[in-house]
C-alpha cells in the first residue's frame, strides 16, 4: 500500500474521506485499480478500431497509437510484454537490422510482435504494441522488436525496459533535428535500464563509450581486415580521433571505412579487443561474408550491410539459436535491395543513400571511388525529409566528395531541388565546372547519359529518386 502515499491525488482523495465509514484506503485504492484497468482496456479498444479503420481508408500506422496516448498516456507502462524485448536504434541499417532479426526468428518458430511498416517513434511503437495485445493488454507473442528512432527510445525505455538494445551506429545525422552525436548518446545513456545488454560493434571507438559510461552487459562483432580495408585515412570529417579514456589521438592498425577498424591508443590500455562475433573473408563484389567457415549473405555489396547483417546474428546468437539455421535463414531473406541492371552495354546502379548522413553518404562515395572505370555519377533528391520541414544542406559538407575527383569521372550530375548547392559543393571539391551538369530532374539528363562515353552510371540518391531512376533509364519490360 505504500504506493499510495507517493501518489498526490489519492492522498488528497483519502483525507477528504478520512472522516467517510465506506471509503477506507483500501477501498478507495482498490477502486483506483479497477478505474486504472478499465481506461486501459477502452484504450485499447479504441485503439483496435482505430487500426482497423486505418486498413480500411488506408491511414498510417502512427494515428491510432496517437489516438491510445491521448486517452491514456501511460499506456505502454501498462501492457504485458514477453521476456525478451529487443530495441534496435542507430542514425542508420535500424530498420533493415530489425527486419532481419525478426524474419529469422519467424522461420525458426517464433512468433514476434514488430513494428515492421516502419513507423519508429512512439507513436507508431504504440500502435503495433496494441494491435498485438489483447484487451488484457497482454502481447500474445514470443519476442518483441522494436525498430525506434534513436531520439525517441528515451520515451520508450522508461515504458518498455528491453532486454536487449542493438545500437548499429551513431553517426553525424539530420542537424537541425540531432544537433550532434553526443547529445544523441547521453540520452540514451542516460534513460538505459542496467538490465539491458547492449550489442554494438567493437570497430566503432565512439560506441565503446557503452562499455565505458555504463555498468550494462556488452556484447561485440567485428568485421576482421579485409581487401577493401585501408591502411592511411582517407576521410577528414569524423566522429572520433581520440581515446575516449585519456584523450590521445587514436592510432590505427587498419581503416575499414571512416573510424571503423582496429585502432589503439598509444598513451593508455583503450583499445580494439576481440569480440564475441568476427566476420572475415568479406567479399563485396559477391555480397558476402564468412563467420568460421559458413558463407553468409549481407544482403547487399556496401560495408554498412556486413555490419548490420553481424548484429542481426549477434543478437540470434545470443537469443541461443544455433548458428546453422541462422545462416541459413539470413541467406534466404537477406537480398541485396539497390537497384542494378545494364542497357545498351551500359551498366546502371542506384544506391538508395539516407540523405543528411554525412558516413551513409561517404560509404557510398566509396564505392564508386573504388571502380576505376569511366563513369557518370548522378547526386540529387526531390525532398530531403519527408517527416520534417526543413532546408538544412550543412551536411554536403561533410561528406568527401574530393574522392571522386579523378579521371575516371566522366560526368556528375547534379539534380533537385538543392542542385545548385549540390554544384557548390563539388566545385569546393575541385571537379571541374566543365564535368558538373545541373537538372531539375532525371528526365532532363536522360538524353546525356544514354549518349554519354561512360559505360557505368552510379545514382548516389535519396529515397524518393530510386524508382524514379528505375522508370527513367531501365529499359520498358515487354
Amino acid at each position: 500500500m505504500s504506493g499510495i502515499y507517493n501518489n498526490p491525488t489519492l492522498f488528497i482523495l483519502q483525507h477528504y474521506f478520512n472522516k467517510t465509514k465506506d471509503f477506507s484506503l483500501e477501498i478507495w485504492y482498490n477502486k483506483y485499480i479497477e478505474l486504472g484497468e478499465i481506461m486501459k482496456t477502452i484504450s485499447i479498444i479504441i485503439g483496435k478500431l482505430a487500426i482497423l479503420a486505418g486498413k480500411v481508408f488506408h491511414r498510417g500506422s502512427s494515428l491510432p497509437g496517437k489516438m491510445v496516448l491521448k486517452v491514456d498516456k501511460n499506456i505502454l507502462k501498462k501492457l504485458k510484454y514477453p521476456k525478451i524485448k529487443l530495441i534496435v536504434t542507430g542514425s542508420s541499417g535500424k530498420g533493415s537490422t530489425a527486419k532481419l532479426i525478426a524474419d529469422v526468428l519467424k522461420d525458426n518458430g517464433y512468433t514476434v510482435c514488430f513494428n515492421e511498416a516502419g513507423a519508429n517513434l512512439k507513436f507508431g511503437v504504440t500502435t503495433t504494441c496494441i494491435k498485438n495485445c489483447n484487451l488484457f493488454g497482454k502481447i500474445k507473442k514470443d519476442i518483441l522488436i522494436l525498430e525506434v528512432d534513436e531520439r525517441y527510445t528515451k520515451e520508450v525505455f522508461k515504458e518498455i525496459n528491453p532486454s536487449h538494445l542493438i545500437v548499429t551506429n551513431l553517426t553525424k545525422d539530420q542537424p537541425p533535428r540531432q544537433y550532434n552525436v553526443d547529445i544523441i548518446f547521453n540520452e540514451i545513456k542516460k534513460n538505459l535500464p542496467e538490465n539491458t545488454t547492449i550489442i554494438t560493434t567493437i570497430d566503432e571507438p565512439y560506441l565503446r563509450h557503452f562499455g565505458l559510461d555504463l555498468p550494462n552487459k556488452n556484447i561485440h562483432y567485428a568485421i576482421e581486415k579485409n581487401k577493401y580495408s585501408y591502411k592511411e585515412q582517407i576521410f577528414e570529417n569524423l566522429n572520433t580521433y581520440y581515446c575516449l579514456s585519456c584523450g590521445a589521438k587514436l592510432k590505427y592498425d587498419y581503416y575499414n571505412f571512416e573510424t571503423l577498424g582496429k585502432y589503439q591508443c598509444p598513451e593508455c590500455d583503450f583499445k580494439w579487443s576481440s569480440p564475441d562475433v568476427i566476420g572475415t573473408d568479406l567479399d563485396l563484389e559477391s555480397g558476402t561474408i564468412k563467420i568460421g567457415d559458413q558463407v553468409i549473405s549481407i544482403g547487399g555489396d556496401m560495408l554498412f550491410n556486413a555490419y548490420n547483417t553481424l548484429a542481426s546474428f549477434t543478437f540470434l546468437k545470443e537469443m541461443g539459436l544455433k548458428e546453422k539455421d541462422i545462416i541459413k535463414s539470413i541467406n534466404n531473406h537477406n537480398h541485396n535491395k539497390n537497384i542494378e541492371f545494364i542497357k545498351n552495354n551500359k551498366l546502371y546502379k542506384a544506391l538508395n543513400c539516407k540523405a543528411e548522413n554525412a558516413t551513409t553518404y561517404n560509404q557510398n562515395v566509396y564505392k564508386v571511388y573504388l571502380d576505376k572505370d569511366l563513369k557518370d555519377v548522378i547526386i540529387g533528391w526531390k525532398e530531403i525529409s519527408r517527416r520534417y520541414n526543413h532546408f538544412d544542406v550543412s551536411w554536403l559538407y561533410d561528406i568527401e566528395f574530393e574522392l571522386l575527383n579523378n579521371d575516371s569521372l566522366n560526368k556528375i550530375y547534379a539534380v533537385g531541388i538543392d542542385k545548385e548547392n549540390i554544384k557548390k559543393r563539388l566545385l569546393l571539391a575541385r571537379i571541374p565546372e566543365e564535368k558538373i551538369v545541373i537538372a531539375t530532374s532525371l528526365s532532363e539528363i536522360k538524353s546525356q547519359i544514354e549518349e554519354s562515353d561512360a559505360k557505368k552510371v552510379y545514382g548516389i540518391l535519396n529515397f524518393d529518386y530510386m524508382e524514379p531512376f528505375q522508370n527513367t533509364f531501365k529499359e520498358e519490360e515487354l
